[in-house]
């Protein structure tokens, strides 16, 4: 029996490329902890919503909107201080 090479060919793997927002290979990558929702803020003319920290080390998070019909997550991914 005769085998070509053509019929076994090497195995290759793929390696995704990773694209930094710099542009630096080395860059450290932003760390994320989870907020969840302390307290909701509604008047006529903005909602806030109010979160806490996962690990409490730095300050409390507020995200404000102008919209009537917004409604606050209870629970993002912030990033960390």
């Amino acid at each position: 029996m005769f085998f070509t090479n053509y019929l076994f060919a090497p195995a290759r793997m793929h390696s995704n490329t990773i694209i930094y927002p710099t542009g630096h290979k080395y860059e450290t990558k932003q760390k994320y902890e989870l907020c969840r929702l302390k307290k909701e803020l509604r008047r006529p003319t903005e909602i806030k919503c109010f979160y806490s920290r996962q690990d409490k080390h730095g300050s409390e998070l507020i995200i404000t909107n102008d919209q009537p019909t917004f409604s606050c997550l209870k629970e993002i991914s912030c990033k960390r201080e």
